[in-house]
């Protein structure tokens, strides 16, 4: 399926991402943009 999406909410800041799927998986580097804050080098997997 195309455009197929991941909606996440981070419980820490109330902020939410859409993170793309590709093939049902999410690219680990998409996984970055969810931090704390801007000095936080984001969510790994």
């Amino acid at each position: 399926m195309e455009n197929e999406a991941l909606s996440i909410v981070d419980q820490r800041t109330k902020a939410t991402y859409n993170l793309p799927l590709s093939k049902g998986a999410v690219r680990a580097m998409d996984l970055r943009q969810i931090k704390r804050g801007p000095e936080d080098f984001g969510a790994m997997s």
